[in-house]
């Protein structure tokens, strides 16, 4: 099984028990991310920045190379993209 199927799995169990929060599936988000690549980390919840507190900071190498907000299942990711929190994320972010 490869490491995006196995990501599946895992959310599809954690949304099987019909008692999850966009929280809940973080840790499988994780897992997923670091086995991108080698020398890759994940750190959820990081430390607040100017613009917020994205949900992630990935790190490659010792190098910030990016940002995740993670949404609830069944949240519609086109309203989000327009909120003012991943407005002030795509301005802040974007470099």
């Amino acid at each position: 099984m490869n490491h995006l199927q196995a990501y599946f799995q895992e959310v599809n169990q954690i949304y099987q028990g019909q008692n999850a929060t966009e929280h809940s599936y973080r840790p499988a988000l994780k897992k997923l991310i670091e086995s991108l690549e080698s020398g890759i980390q994940a750190i959820n919840e990081p430390k607040r920045i100017a613009c917020g507190a994205p949900d992630f900071v990935v790190i490659q190498n010792a190098l910030e190379v990016g940002h995740i907000e993670a949404k609830d299942i069944g949240i519609s990711l086109k309203k989000v993209e327009k909120t003012t929190q991943l407005g002030r994320y795509f301005h802040a972010l974007s470099g």
